[in-house]
């Protein structure tokens, strides 16, 4: 679970980026030096997940996840389920299955957790980490434990895709509309990138030829992975390729013919943050940047997309936008509504 973590890989020092790196180093200072000090922000709880039925926050002020239905009514809340390196919703959010750890993610044997409603079960024993699991025995998992470490998927219980990650340790993961998935495996030893898309036989991982990528973003049939100079957007199903010049590309989203990248820089001047939208097929587009760090998200059609900077969400489109005041994250779901996210961790739908 990444901020965004941008991605969703709860990783240690994404908890540490969250929090501005402060916590730890106020400790070794004297009571009195406390008192002149600044008090860090409260850090900000962000969307783990979120479809047409419900979504899922991990609230970092309290330490916990909530799931909530679609009206935004909290269905269970989970603290143990926040040591956990994935969380991902189980045919509908918010049921879910959490796997993995957060502190160790070569731990050998960390349960899972599964909720389903109010009800939650405990796996024990279980060595990997669940990505994706839309109908019972069909699942897409990371093998981190074993000497070579990969990604597996299963149909019906049976494996029927491995294909090995150039290095240990979770990978970069962004999960998209429909449930896509891009995994970028980076180490020493090279890069691989992963779509894991649904296809007319299942769920299907594909491996991208681009080894210079450092990012990626998937939809239905379409996908895009950024280097540090540019990105490449893929229309699947023509096999029309376009690369677009933007360098440093920390996220990216993608659906329909349109690609949403967040940028940020620090420089003398301070930070500075920039969302540039894309439809590669007019040609067309807009660009926001901001002195504040932002999210944003792109709707699945592609024609809407949501921005976050502080606590405002403007949602555009290419003829207008709208704000909307009291948000800290959004995600839009498969069926084109929106998830708001608020700064005391509840949600609406609009």
């Amino acid at each position: 679970m990444n901020v965004r973590l941008k991605y969703v890989t709860l990783g240690v020092v994404a908890a540490v980026a969250l929090t501005g790196g402060t916590y730890g180093l106020a400790r070794n200072h004297s009571s009195s030096d406390r008192q002149s000090m600044p008090v860090p922000p409260t850090p900000a709880p962000f969307i783990l997940a979120a479809d047409s039925h419900g979504s899922v926050v991990f609230d970092l002020e309290r330490n916990v996840i909530i799931g909530y239905d679609r009206a935004g009514k909290s269905v269970w809340q989970d603290a143990a389920m926040a040591k956990s390196a994935y969380v991902t919703c189980v045919a509908t959010c918010p049921n879910v299955v959490a796997s993995g750890s957060l502190l160790d993610q070569n731990t050998v044997g960390e349960p899972r957790i599964v909720r389903s409603g109010a009800a939650v079960t405990t796996r024990a024993n279980q060595n990997g980490v669940i990505l994706l699991e839309k109908e019972p025995g069909t699942r897409v998992e990371l093998d981190l434990q074993a000497a070579n470490p990969a990604i597996i998927s299963y149909q019906k219980g049976k494996q029927t895709q491995r294909f090995a990650l150039p290095g240990p340790g979770m990978p970069q993961i962004n999960p998209g509309p429909g449930g896509a998935l891009a995994v970028v495996s980076r180490s020493s030893s090279g890069t691989a990138t992963f779509v894991v898309a649904r296809r007319s036989a299942g769920w299907k991982i594909t491996p991208v030829p681009d080894r210079t990528a450092q990012v990626g973003c998937a939809g239905p049939d379409v996908h895009a992975v950024a280097s540090a100079e540019r990105a490449t957007f893929v229309d699947e199903l023509s096999g029309h390729t376009v690369v677009l010049d933007q360098p440093h590309i920390g996220a990216c989203h993608v659906a329909g013919t349109s690609l949403l990248a967040e940028t940020m820089s620090t420089g003398p001047a301070g930070r500075n943050s920039v969302v540039r939208y894309w439809d590669v097929r007019k040609g067309t587009g807009w660009t926001v940047n901001s002195a504040d760090s932002v999210s944003s998200d792109l709707d699945p059609t592609g024609t809407k997309a949501v921005v976050v900077q502080g606590h405002v969400a403007t949602i555009r489109t290419a003829e207008d936008q709208q704000a909307v005041d009291g948000v800290v994250g959004a995600r839009y779901a498969e069926d084109g509504s929106l998830v708001l996210l608020h700064p005391d961790a509840t949600v609406s739908r609009r």
